[in-house]
């Protein structure tokens, strides 16, 4: 075998290893934004690189919980404490709870000093000066 034989058999190498590297890398995201596709809803509008629900309802018609985000909402991270108060993000004034995820009907939520649980579609009154967090997910505000 001569040299030219030799640089052919490790080029053909390289390349098999590069096709089996894309054909793994391709399943993966494959997978990972077929997932996504399966959360998606059917009627979204976008608006400054913000994905808004149209459909606005919190329960659906069969009870079940629908998670929805409209331009007016306030989404608190979690473990990141947001102060009541007009030059805040967060206003004082009656808020409907919202999960931001569909398996977790229950939440944890910080007000004040005190962690309470509460549902998604559940109402709560805040007043000016008060402390939120969101202790065990993401919360919407609405």
């Amino acid at each position: 075998m001569d040299l030219y034989q030799v640089l052919c058999i490790i080029l053909g190498v390289i390349c098999v290893f590069i096709i089996i590297m894309f054909i793994f890398i391709n399943h993966k995201y494959t997978k990972t934004l077929k997932g996504f596709r399966d959360r998606e809803v059917d009627a979204v509008r976008a608006k400054k690189g913000v994905r808004y629900t149209i459909d606005q309802t919190v329960v659906d018609e069969n009870g079940e919980m629908n998670v929805s985000f409209g331009s007016s909402d306030i989404v608190l991270k979690q473990n990141v404490t947001e102060t009541v108060g007009k030059k805040n993000r967060v206003w004082a004034g009656k808020y409907t709870l919202l999960s931001t995820r569909d398996e977790d009907e229950t939440f944890n939520l910080r007000i004040g000093k005190y962690v309470k649980e509460y549902k998604h579609n559940q109402t709560i009154v805040l007043s000016e000066g008060q402390e939120i967090t969101a202790v065990n997910c993401d919360v919407i505000l609405r």
